[in-house]
């Protein structure tokens, strides 16, 4: 009888190890969201003298503008697990981490993607089984279908460029990305202060 335990302990450990067994002890990404930005086309509005000309100024607004939606970019550490996202919270704050906008600049938003695992396959192939894999630092960037900037506050980050201000507000999100990893364990992945560029794009007069 011990015999035969020693050789069934023998086959599973043997199993084990072709398999991988250090497979899924760690996790490590570094996300950043990248190139966010707001553009805004502002209009200077005159007063019209009687005569038809250009009189005194009477006040600045934004005509237009426009959003340049971000970037995800993740670094997979070699060997780390994946992740599949379900949520992505986000929080606007000003660039000293103070709430940006009104009770809105917080929001939920439902995900689903996945980032791969620090693994490439050993023939340089895009799929192929685990044992034929190895160890490799991952890039993985997303650009479509994934968070987009609210809309209330590219507004308000816009509405910052104009009456005298000295230059456009510093806007920053905070994203907390969250769900599961390979192995079906909760992860969260953090994006500290991501940069929201907010800028003049263009300026007109006009004269009412």
């Amino acid at each position: 009888m011990k015999r035969t335990t020693l050789i069934a302990l023998t086959i599973l450990l043997a199993s084990c190890g072709k398999q991988g067994i250090n497979v899924g002890q760690g996790f490590e990404m570094t996300p950043s969201f990248d190139d966010a930005a707001v553009a805004a086309n502002v209009v200077n509005v005159y007063a019209k003298n009687a005569d038809g000309t250009r009189g005194a100024y009477l006040y600045s607004d934004v005509k237009t503008y426009t959003v340049t939606e971000g970037k995800l970019n993740v670094l997979v550490r070699a060997g780390s697990l994946g992740m599949t996202v379900k949520q992505i919270t986000v929080k606007y704050t000003d660039a000293s981490g103070n709430p940006f906008g009104d009770a809105s600049g917080t929001f939920n938003i439902s995900a689903a993607f996945d980032i791969p695992g620090g693994y490439v396959c050993k023939s340089g192939a895009n799929a192929c089984d685990f044992v034929d894999k190895t160890p490799q630092n991952v890039a993985f960037s997303k650009t479509t279908d994934q968070y987009n900037l609210s809309e209330q506050i590219a507004v308000a980050a816009a509405s910052t460029c104009v009456d005298d201000e000295p230059a456009c507000s510093e806007v920053r999100m905070n994203m907390t990305l969250t769900g599961t990893d390979t192995l079906g364990q909760a992860r969260s992945i953090n994006i500290p202060q991501a940069q929201i560029r907010v800028y003049i794009a263009s300026v007109t007069d006009e004269v009412q």
